[in-house]
């Protein structure tokens, strides 16, 4: 007799929950209910578990969870009991409670008593003073990363604790006393605070108790000359890694401040003038995702030294800079917003891609491509070759591109009858973005050995069409079938 074995279960962080008394499993994280006895016996595999529709948690399955090492997660409690809350004691591998929006005082000394080494909060939106001075007791890691605002009270009040402390969600800050705690913490997120004072800065940067080389995540759309001068000092002695994740422009006083050799990432920086990219230039690590306005002679200052990215390059005709793009740079770097190459500059990436043998990035954006050097260091590339916007190429560079072995995508509008043939040579599925084919470029297309998507394919004669038709493998629009 055939056994029947219903599969269930929970994948999380790669592991599978399953009862150990029980043939069928279940779902747990889609679970609204949860016995003592499915609680009791869960065997683990993986590090956390989540339980995103858990309507309830009453004390006895909170007792039960309590007993498995594993970072316990709460989707949809918007209330936790003091019961349950004190059922806890005894588990010390996380809780998180991130839909918890109230909690009193009492509940909140309850949990400062959690011998976990961490309390995950995120879910208030508010911490009043005496909420703050009590969960101020607990040892561990404490996130409260849904707060906004705190009163001086409840700043006080955390500032004062020993364990780290995070407020990511912070839109104001004021306390001199919480800016010396964040800042002097092994890890620091305040992406959503946009603006602090000169004296908050100091503080915040300039902690007595900062660590070396610390990430620190920051929401700060501008920066005055206070607060660049607090951040350089602070990447002057101890170092550290600023996300700057809001900030939009660096001035030229703000960048020669800032000058330090620390790490340095920005997100929506889209203009450096010379004199900037010149003290920036002294940064350690540098990673600029939206740069793309900014000199030749800046790039070629940048091409003299590894460390400085420049992902958000949509133009490209400085030879020196392409000449040490790939092996100045670590596997980090992208060009997917890369529209314009010149030749030269092509030519010489192509080159540099060669010698460092770490081949070329892909290049998702590019509009045009006239070097046959940089179109076979592409065609070398494993996997798919995608090149959806290439509006425009010569054969000589369809040819090298239709080499490649593996999917290959290609933008052209229009394809000549020397294109058509050398992509009809490929065994490997082809993807063209042409809107219309002669009658000799059909011809040859139609003897494809491949599969060839034509899926934008609007002007071709009657008698093309036919002979493409007659090629199983070639695939058209349902517009002209």
């Amino acid at each position: 007799m055939t056994r029947r074995v219903l599969m269930m279960g929970v994948l999380l962080n790669a592991g599978v929950w399953t009862t150990a008394t029980q043939a069928q499993e279940f779902d747990l994280r889609a679970a609204k209910t949860l016995t003592v006895e499915q609680a009791a016996s869960l065997k683990l595999k993986g590090g956390s578990l989540r339980f995103d529709k858990l309507a309830e948690l009453p004390p006895e399955v909170a007792a039960a969870l309590a007993k498995h090492r594993i970072e316990l997660e709460f989707g949809s409690l918007a209330s936790v009991s003091a019961e349950t809350i004190k059922a806890f004691a005894g588990h010390n591998a996380g809780l998180s409670f991130p839909k918890t929006v109230a909690l009193s005082p009492d509940q909140a000394r309850i949990l400062a008593g959690y011998g976990g080494s961490k309390l995950s909060l995120n879910g208030l939106p508010t911490v009043s003073p005496e909420v703050a001075k009590a969960l101020a007791d607990y040892k561990g890691e404490l996130h409260l990363n849904g707060a906004k605002e705190l009163s001086a009270d409840a700043a006080a009040a955390l500032a004062g604790r020993k364990g780290a402390i995070h407020l990511g969600g912070l839109t104001s800050l004021t306390s001199i006393p919480l800016a010396q705690k964040l800042g002097g913490q092994n890890f620091m997120s305040l992406n959503a605070l946009a603006t602090i004072s000169d004296d908050v800065a100091r503080a915040l940067f300039m902690s007595p108790d900062a660590k070396k080389g610390v990430e620190l995540y920051l929401g700060l759309k501008e920066l005055s000359l206070g607060t660049a001068k607090a951040m350089g000092e602070r990447g002057r002695t101890v170092g550290a890694h600023f996300h700057m994740n809001e900030l939009e422009s660096i001035p030229d006083e703000i960048a020669e401040a800032l000058s330090c050799r620390a790490a340095i990432r920005c997100t929506k920086v889209t203009k450096l003038s010379d004199r900037a990219a010149k003290a920036l230039n002294q940064f350690s690590h540098s990673h600029m995702y939206a740069l793309s306005d900014v000199s030749n002679e800046a790039l070629e200052m940048f091409s003299k030294r590894g460390g400085f990215m420049i992902h958000g390059l949509k133009k490209l005709d400085c030879v020196p800079f392409a000449s040490t793009l790939m092996s100045n740079n670590s596997s980090f770097l992208d060009l997917n917003q890369l529209e314009t190459i010149s030749e030269e500059a092509a030519d010489a990436l192509a080159k540099d891609a060669i010698r460092s043998k770490r081949g070329v990035v892909p290049l998702p954006s590019l509009k045009s491509l006239n070097s046959v050097a940089l179109a076979e260091v592409l065609a070398e590339r494993k996997g798919n070759l995608a090149l959806p916007k290439l509006d425009a190429a010569p054969d000589a560079v369809v040819r090298a591109l239709a080499a490649h072995q593996g999917p290959l995508s290609l933008g052209l509008k229009s394809f000549s009858v020397e294109a058509a043939k050398a992509v009809a040579q490929r065994q490997d599925d082809t993807t063209l973005g042409v809107t219309k084919l002669s009658d000799e470029a059909a011809k040859e297309l139609a003897q494809a050995k491949g599969k060839i998507s034509l899926a934008n394919l609007t002007e071709i004669s009657d008698a093309s069409l036919a002979a493409l038709r007659a090629n199983p493998k070639i695939l058209l629009p349902k517009s002209i079938k």
